[in-house]
């Protein structure tokens, strides 16, 4: 139960971040904004990881550790560019297919596998994840999938998928041989020295943006921090399929929000089919 508690603050987080990151995106470019969300990170983690002390680590620990940030760099500038030139509609649903790519790189990567009614929780939950997101397009149902042609964000999105199946089961291997903590403030601190020239070279005037959209950039990388940390604990508990399953349907939050707080009604019925949809998959997730 705990695990899933804490899966969900993920997806509580993550909709959250999405939100204030895709707001921020129009006013600053998306390496000041990758890299304000990993700098907050570390000098939030930086004095807890002191007290705790620093941890010794193995050869599989950084062997982890660099292949991780490695494409974890790669994904964040991906991601970031996606939802800075694309509508969140078409885009994001691409991200839902992340559970499905799990479902084979978990056994090959950490040995795990969901059970039977698990994967049918993982399948229900990417449906109506899916119909969340596409409701509000005018594409058609099939619109992220013929963006693939047409849209580099799309493209983007789906490589973002696919190399967060990987990175969320490499998570699972830092955790084992260290902490949650420890394994979330070396891995952020090591992206974050990544895109320091990165930031410089690539984007105009950093100091400038950060400065004049401090307080809202620091929201970003606070929700970040407890996304970070919130998944990170729930894999300790939980199968990473699980944990990514129910991140992913961060969606169904931002839809109650707008349809309890914003009175948006529009398309209701469909909404209220995909919030059941995702709802009878985590409760066959929760069960499994």
């Amino acid at each position: 139960m705990l695990g899933l508690l804490l899966a969900f603050g993920t997806a509580i987080s993550e909709a959250l971040k999405d939100i204030f990151s895709k707001e921020n995106l129009r006013f600053a470019d998306e390496y000041t904004v990758a890299f304000s969300m990993h700098l907050v990170i570390s000098v939030v983690l930086a004095p807890i990881v002191l007290v705790m002390g620093v941890e010794e680590v193995s050869t599989r620990f950084l062997y982890a550790l660099f292949a991780s940030s490695f494409i974890q760099l790669a994904v964040i500038l991906l991601y970031m560019k996606a939802i800075k030139r694309a509508e969140l509609s078409v885009t994001v649903p691409l991200v839902t297919l992340t559970p499905l790519f799990m479902l084979l790189s978990s056994p090959i990567l950490i040995g795990q596998f969901p059970s039977f009614m698990g994967i049918g929780g993982i399948l229900l939950i990417v449906i109506g994840t899916y119909l969340l997101n596409m409701e509000g397009s005018r594409s058609g149902f099939l619109a992220p999938f013929k963006n693939l042609i047409y849209s580099q964000s799309s493209r983007y999105m789906l490589i973002v998928a696919f190399l967060w199946s990987i990175t969320a089961n490499i998570d699972k291997v830092g955790v084992e041989e260290t902490s949650p903590i420890f394994w979330a403030f070396s891995k952020d601190l090591l992206i974050l020295m990544y895109l320091v020239p990165i930031v410089f070279l690539k984007s105009k005037a950093p100091l400038a943006q950060m400065k004049g959209r401090w307080l809202q950039l620091l929201g970003i990388g606070m929700f970040r921090t407890t996304s970070v940390l919130t998944q990170m604990f729930a894999i300790q508990f939980i199968l990473v399929a699980y944990v990514i399953s129910i991140k992913r349907s961060s969606a169904l939050l931002i839809i109650l929000y707008a349809i309890i707080f914003l009175h948006e009604r529009e398309n209701l019925k469909l909404r209220l089919l995909a919030i059941g949809i995702i709802s009878a998959g985590l409760a066959l997730i929760a069960i499994s």
